[in-house]
């Protein structure tokens, strides 16, 4: 997936979750008028299957976003490898010099301590 396709379903993955949450919270503060028990029964029924149902959505919808998280992650991690020397830019390494540095970085060291 490229950059943007991941931008815009990170988008809208938080969108969906914002509106979900938000229409749990007002199945969560219905109150009901009704004096009746088997009309009350009914509306508790329907509420509860309706947050059972809101409840099910914003699960699917953190899952998706923690897909979507990790897919970003890995693909970040990904461009952060350098990529393989070539042979022509192996031979290009001055391996004395390296060495030379190594053994002066080495000396500065241990001469601190």
């Amino acid at each position: 997936m490229s950059n943007q396709a991941l931008l815009e379903t990170l988008n809208q993955t938080t969108e969906l979750l914002s509106v979900k949450l938000a229409e749990l919270a007002k199945l969560a503060s219905m109150e009901t008028n009704e004096d009746t028990e088997d009309c009350q029964l009914s509306v508790v029924t329907n509420g509860l299957m309706m947050v059972n149902n809101q409840t099910l959505q914003l699960v699917r919808g953190v899952q998706d976003l923690i897909l979507l998280t990790r897919n970003i992650r890995e693909k970040w991690l990904l461009t952060q490898i350098p990529e393989q020397l070539t042979p022509k830019e192996q031979d290009s390494i001055n391996h004395e010099e390296l060495t030379e540095l190594l053994e002066s970085c080495v000396s500065e060291i241990i001469s601190d301590v």
